[in-house]
């Protein structure tokens, strides 16, 4: 229901917008280069060492979807209809787009603070329980 409401506050804009789209020659249709990061305007298909870097491939997997969204679009006999598809492809662009950020934002945030430094019980020495727990028995109490 969240990203229901977010892609449609997302669209608002676009169609209050969309005549702007319209030029004298035709219809302006979205270019990759005002989604995707400069370093990856022109990204190619990874190979080599590269293949293992994630980043690489997903905004590589993102272009490839795109340049097909595109086509799809160009194939739309009706000004009207290529429209909306543009409009629905910035939308769903710029919605990627917020969640590439929010999850690059949460591993950074994972990175700062790491899950076994917010709860010192529960950190990787094995005998923080035990230093913990020591103040807990007097010698008199065992039995």
């Amino acid at each position: 229901m969240k990203k229901i409401i977010v892609l449609f506050l997302l669209s608002l804009p676009l169609l209050a917008f969309a005549k702007d789209d319209i030029s004298l020659t035709g219809l302006d249709e979205p270019q990759w280069k005002d989604f995707a990061p400069i370093a990856y305007v022109d990204v190619q298909e990874p190979k080599g060492l590269a293949k293992f870097n994630d980043v690489i491939a997903y905004w590589y997997k993102r272009k490839v979807e795109f340049d097909k969204n595109i086509e799809k679009c160009r194939a739309l006999e009706r000004n009207d209809e290529k429209l909306v598809c543009y409009q629905d492809l910035k939308v769903k662009q710029y919605q990627k787009n917020s969640d590439y950020n929010a999850r690059i934002e949460a591993m950074e945030q994972e990175r700062m603070n790491p899950v076994e430094m917010q709860n010192p019980t529960m950190n990787m020495y094995p005998v923080g329980g035990l230093f913990q727990n020591l103040g807990k028995y007097q010698p008199n109490e065992i039995h």
